[in-house]
């Protein structure tokens, strides 16, 4: 296999498993597509040994006609040379004046015959060429046939002889199949020997034929078009004399009124008449050009198919295709054709009309007779009139039939310009395809280094530096009116730049001043760096200019490259002059000074190394064929990437911003730092060609992230002036207003910034978002030509396996395509998963005004529901069909339904929290022992925030099925029971006013409901009393209560009012029965006494 194809799947056979390699691979041409990789099931062995004995058969008959044809081959060399010869010898000076002499059926029936001549000489002409590159290419090939074949002969003799395969004793049933496998291997063999030993005059045959068929082609092209031409000259003979003849008929009318009006209104078809002639004859030879070039790209394209078959990715295959590319045709279409049919079908409606309304001659001219004075008709004026009216009649059944040629022809000409069209997009594909995966140079082995000294001289000294330089001064010598005014201009542009610095400066120094800074600023200062970098990329292109209108030699590629080395310039050269001290990176952008310093230095280098890389690319691209001998190109091409690896690397390693960037950026970096080493491999192992046209990819991918990264960083600060703008416009109001109204009107404006804030950040999303379609949108632009190259990893066959039962049963193919498109599912479906959700809340859900929790649901739901359908899409690109997989999506449901079951639990009691919101973020709660804030709510678990600022992760099962009491629900407002005992005796009357004053006086107590105070119970030794009151929030009930209690025991010292504690009496007595009372033990904090409090914040 070729080296590439190794490189590509060293990864897929590291992760793969043995036995799905055990099919043979196919070779890069060797296989069908994947559109054709279903295929029968295992044959029987019946059907096998009858296949082995037809392909025996096959090689038989195929000897039996080499042999013939090698045995003729000599004579028909000397009768094609001879024939070449008195062909060559016939002169066809002549031609044109014998064609003029002959009638227009007589040259129309010659000419369908040319025509299919040259068809069938072009099938033969395609099968010459195939005959000669399988000559050119059949000693490899049938000495490779001839080896595999023995060595498979060998493998069945030893079968045969110890009559055990596999450790098994051979059936007769499989002798047969090995015996009949043997003898149709012994045909090949015998085949591929004859071929060889007559290879040598199979060769000279092919070449006899190509020379005389290609000769008769070409003659009979030329005689095409002479015949095409004497058909056109005679319709336009034809033309002129009837046009001729109504003049003439026209002249004779007289002077009277009706007879001029009619005569012009013939004279006026018979121009029209003349005009549709001119033009069917322009569209018939267009319509025979279209139907030779489409002829000449199918034969292309067979003969394209067949070299490829042939060939198989060697260097010659690479140099045929390069040779095919650059011989494809410049097709010319005509894009007005549909509306010149549309115009010549109104045309043609109007005149069929027009024939119905003169269609009786008699009844038209007594109708116009009819309108003229009596005295004015005459006989001789009826005769004249109807002599113009049967003239009309004729030519309007001339031009009638006229308009229908030309309406068929022009439809046969837009049908084969647009299968001609197709066809050449398909073999521009095809030839893309091919020489994008097949080697273009050999491998870079130590004998091509050594080389590389004498090889640099000996094309460094063919190059045409002198028609170059030569080129450049005729261009500047032939075309003054051209070239003065844009040397001018670089020379304006020039005396200007210490004006355009100057400005640059001014601009830079207004930039955060409210009064003087602007939107504005930023662009007019990226125009003035394009103007900066304008007079080296005018020079660049002029010398490109120059060069290609030259067009000698290899000044068209060297032009090519002076234009992408302009656009390198100008790009770097901008980036270059953004990045310079106190300028737009740093003074608009607001960038670091070490990081602007360090990508000054590292832009500068890398912009020489790519203006290198550019101009090798271009000349690549227009002289593909000459790849093989290009030295220079691949020096420059191996230095230049050694080069861009280093400095990437050095950028990451080293550069300001690397050390705190994140993995995946910096992930990012190394592999592009590592990317110009792989192409270096690429380039060793000869494929030349495809690391060139993957360089002019990634570097025009690199000019889109720069201009990415610029217009990004404009916008933010566009949008950052404006914001700042605003935020200096609402403080001078709020300066100038001091009232309370003003203050009103103050707040109001602020709760309109925090709005004006908000819709600013969404218009940086969106920008972003635009942005960021807008990039992919190029990006594919970009890549497009070498996506369809994709299509040839179908040759690369991974995997098969069977699909359907029985009969019906299939064996599919798992190509390298195959899995390429399932990573790129999962890819795609990862960045879905992860952004769409966020974009459909920031622009559909942000605007509907839902509850967090259920924008936050619908997100996730969404997610889910990605990554469940990209799972789904990845499995059936891999051949997982649906039918399997909805029984494997089954058994894990049931698996996972019992074994996760919990998880599943959550995960639905989450929704079902999300949804029908029982708590909130913010709502404080209690769950057993447990309470606190409610701080996040996720799909499995909800935080809770304790008193002690701890956060405690709650599985969501618990909210459903546990108790739960949320306290701030619905309402934040809750009951407060304050308990007071005073003493037996104590004024009671005024122990209840103490405590309504006590409630009413402090500002935490709402006063509606009222506060209530109640004389609940006799105690052992107090009078309980309860105070209830209702505190607003949450966070008011501690605090009240501590105020409230302090108020009372303050008072009711004040009023005399003794609050009671629990007395306890104890008795002593001895054994002479004397008692001694001891004394009180005050409790001052009963169990009971606590009065029930929420857990809220109460213990700060």
């Amino acid at each position: 296999m070729a080296p590439l194809r190794t490189l590509l799947l060293a990864t897929l056979l590291a992760f793969a498993p043995a036995s799905t390699f055990a099919q043979s691979i196919p070779g890069l041409t060797g296989s069908k597509p994947a559109a054709e990789e279903a295929k029968p099931a295992q044959p029987s062995a019946d059907d096998r040994a009858q296949r082995l004995a037809e392909q025996a058969a096959t090689a038989q008959q195929r000897l039996t006609e080499l042999k013939a044809e090698l045995a003729s081959a000599p004579k028909e060399i000397v009768e094609s040379q001879r024939a070449l010869s008195k062909l060559k010898g016939i002169d066809t000076s002549d031609l044109a004046d014998r064609l003029a002499k002959l009638k227009v059926p007589a040259l129309e029936q010659r000419l369908a015959e040319r025509v299919e001549e040259l068809s069938t000489w072009q099938t033969a002409l395609t099968a010459a060429n195939s005959m000669i590159i399988s000559a050119q290419t059949r000693p490899e090939r049938a000495q490779a046939d001839i080896s595999k074949s023995q060595t498979r002969i060998d493998e069945i003799n030893n079968l045969l002889k110890t009559g055990r395969e596999g450790g098994k004793p051979l059936s007769d049933e499989r002798r047969e199949l090995l015996a009949a496998e043997k003898s149709a291997l012994n045909a090949q063999i015998d085949l591929r020997r004859n071929e060889l030993a007559g290879n040598s005059l199979l060769q000279d045959l092919g070449i006899a034929r190509r020379d005389l068929l290609s000769e008769r082609i070409t003659r009979a092209e030329r005689e095409t078009m002479a015949l095409q031409a004497a058909i056109n000259n005679k319709r336009r003979e034809e033309s002129e004399q009837t046009v001729a003849e109504f003049s003439l008929k026209a002249e004779k009318a007289g002077s009277d009124k009706l007879l001029p009006a009619e005569s012009a209104e013939n004279k006026r078809l018979s121009g029209y008449l003349l005009r549709a002639t001119e033009r069917l004859n322009d569209l018939t030879q267009l319509n025979l050009q279209t139907r030779q070039q489409l002829d000449t790209l199918n034969q292309a394209d067979q003969a394209l198919e067949e070299q490829i078959a042939v060939l198989e990715g060697s260097l010659l295959l690479s140099k045929i295709l390069y040779q095919q590319k650059q011989a494809l045709p410049q097709l010319t279409l005509d894009k007005d054709l549909a509306d010149e049919i549309a115009d010549i079908r109104l045309y043609q409606f109007e005149l069929n009309q027009r024939r119905e309304t003169a269609g009786n001659v008699e009844d038209y001219v007594e109708q116009q007779l009819a309108n003229q004075p009596p005295g004015e008709v005459t006989p001789e004026l009826r005769s004249a009139l109807l002599e113009l009216v049967r003239t009309r009649s004729e030519l309007l059944d001339r031009l009638n039939h006229s308009l229908n040629a030309l309406l068929s022809e022009s439809i046969t000409l837009q049908l084969n310009q647009r299968q001609l069209q197709s066809k050449a997009e398909a073999l521009r594909n095809t030839l893309d395809e091919q020489m994008f995966w097949i080697p273009s140079n050999r491998p870079l082995d130590l004998d091509w280094f050594k080389s590389v000294p004498t090889l640099l001289d000996r094309q460094l000294r063919a190059m045409p530096w002198g028609s170059a330089f030569g080129a450049l001064g005729a261009g500047l010598i032939e075309r003054p009116l051209f070239f003065v005014p844009l040397l001018l201009l670089i020379g304006v542009l020039l005396w200007r730049r210490n004006a355009i610095n100057a400005k640059l400066d001014s601009l830079s120094a207004d930039i955060g001043h409210f009064r003087h800074d602007s939107q504005l600023h930023t662009p007019l200062a990226l125009l003035l760096n394009l103007l900066l970098a304008l007079p080296g990329a005018l020079f660049l292109a002029l010398c490109g200019y120059l060069l290609q209108m030259d067009g000698r030699g290899q000044n068209i590629s060297l032009g090519a490259a002076f234009y992408q080395m302009a656009q390198a310039w100008l790009v770097f050269y901008s980036a270059y002059r953004m990045l310079s001290p106190n300028r737009v990176a740093e003074a608009h952008f607001g960038w670091f000074r070490p990081q602007v310093a360090f990508l000054r230095n590292e832009i500068r280098r890398l912009g020489l190394v790519v203006m290198a890389l550019v101009a090798v690319v271009a000349i690549a691209e227009h002289q593909p064929a000459g790849l093989v001998d290009d030295v220079v190109g691949i020096v420059v091409v191996l230095v230049c990437f050694a080069l861009m690896s280093w400095r990437l690397m050095r950028l990451l390693r080293k550069g300001p911003s690397s050390q705190n960037a994140p993995p995946v950026r910096r992930f990012i970096g190394l592999l592009f730092s590592v990317l110009p080493l792989a192409l270096i491999l690429v380039v060793g192992f000869g494929y030349y060609y495809t690391a060139l046209k993957l360089t002019g990819r990634l570097i025009d991918t690199l000019y889109l992230l720069l201009a990415w990264i610029v217009i990004e960083a404009t916008l933010i600060r566009g949008l950052t002036v404006a914001a700042r703008r605003l935020a200096y416009q609402r403080a001078l109001s709020k300066r100038e207003t001091q009232t309370d109204e003003a203050m009103d009107n103050s707040e109001s404006t602020g709760d309109t910034a925090l709005d004006i804030e908000q819709v600013n950040q969404q218009s940086l999303r969106l920008t972003r978002l635009a942005m960021f379609g807008l990039f992919f949108v190029v990006l594919y632009w970009v890549w497009a030509d070498l996506i369809s190259v994709v299509s040839y990893l179908d040759n690369v066959v991974l995997y098969e396996f069977v699909s359907g039962t029985g009969d019906a049963a299939t064996t599919n193919a798992i190509t390298l395509n195959n899995l390429l498109g399932a990573l790129l599912i999962v890819a795609i479906t990862i960045a879905v998963a992860r952004n769409l959700p966020g974009l459909l809340e920031v622009l559909v859900l942000s605007k509907m005004q839902l509850a967090q929790g259920s924008a936050y649901a619908t997100t996730t739901l969404l997610s889910y529901l990605l990554a469940g359908i990209g799972i789904v899409s990845t499995l059936s690109t891999l051949g997982v069909s649906w039918d399997k997989l909805q029984w494997l999506v089954a058994a894990l449901s049931v698996g996972l339904g019992f074994g996760m079951q919990e998880i599943f639990a959550n995960f639905i009691s989450g929704l079902i929290i999300l949804f029908e919101r029982p708590v909130r973020i913010g709502d404080v709660v209690t769950i057993g022992n447990l309470s606190g804030t409610v701080s996040r709510i996720r799909i499995r678990a909800t935080t809770i925030t304790d008193f002690d600022r701890k956060d405690i992760i709650v599985p969501n099962k618990t909210f459903i099925t546990g108790q739960l009491v949320n306290w701030s629900l619905s309402d934040t407002v809750t009951r407060v029971t304050i308990k007071v005992g005073v003493a037996y005796g104590s004024d009671l009357d005024l122990a209840r006013k103490l405590l309504y004053k006590a409630a009413q006086e402090n500002p935490r107590v709402l006063k509606d409901p009222e506060p209530l105070v109640l004389f609940l119970n006799f105690g052992e030794s107090t009078l309980d009393h309860e105070l209830r009151i209702h505190v607003r929030d949450l966070g008011d009930r501690n605090p009240a209560t501590d105020e409230i209690n302090r108020y009372i025991d303050r008072e009711f010292s004040k009023a005399g009012i003794n609050i009671a504690f629990r007395q306890v009496d104890v008795f002593l007595k001895n054994l002479d029965g004397k008692v001694l009372q001891l004394g009180t033990a005050p409790r001052l904090n009963q169990p009971d006494d606590k009065p029930s409090a929420p857990p809220a914040d109460s213990q700060t």
